[in-house]
């Protein structure tokens, strides 16, 4: 019993950093998890570029995992807390109300977005549990698969939701770096 609770403890940290690292593939063009490492001039590092960095201080892993991404749209993902990087603050010159705006966006997101996790969680859990009897059912199979998206979407929509208020906090000069860093990662 001990054993499944700990396989359960470690396919969550590991769903955690697959669901948080695909936010930010979610919306970006072409191929890659989060970024996470070195400064934002540097490859494979700083705010976007690379991969193995997962939402910082939220306790539910530290590593993303690559995932496949969508095509359209601008990349919104931050990895992680980016806004406290020394390269991102300098290269953007991030401002300290900025930085504490952004920390208590953040803050103030986590127990929605653990709480969505845990819902997805919930639903991929009776999805995997389901009795051979009823994974001969494709109505049921098809019904709890649409549970699971359902729930996977409103995780996306939370972390988006908190991705674009961290944005809007800052000023048009600093988006601008911004979206040059993330369009120099391609």
């Amino acid at each position: 019993m001990a054993s499944v609770t700990v396989l359960r403890k470690v396919r969550r940290l590991a769903l955690a950093g697959l669901l948080l690292g695909a936010t930010a593939a979610f919306a970006q063009h072409g191929g890659g998890g989060m970024g996470g490492g070195g400064g934002m001039g540097r490859p494979q590092g700083g705010m976007m570029g690379g991969r193995g960095r997962g939402m910082g201080d939220m306790g539910i892993g530290n590593h993303a995992m690559d995932v496949p991404t969508h095509p359209t749209g601008p990349q919104l993902g931050l990895a992680g807390r980016w806004w406290d990087e020394r390269s991102s603050i300098k290269s953007l010159g991030l401002r300290k109300d900025q930085k504490q705006k952004m920390d208590e966006i953040f803050n103030s997101s986590k127990g929605t977005l653990l709480n969505s996790l845990d819902n997805l969680q919930r639903e991929e859990d009776k999805l995997s549990s389901m009795s051979q009897k009823d994974r001969q059912d494709e109505n049921k199979v098809m019904a709890a698969m649409q549970r699971v998206e359902e729930a996977r979407a409103e995780l996306a929509r939370e972390i988006i939701h908190m991705q674009v208020q961290i944005r809007q906090q800052l000023d048009p000069d600093q988006l601008n770096k911004l979206d040059a860093a993330i369009a120099n990662q391609h």
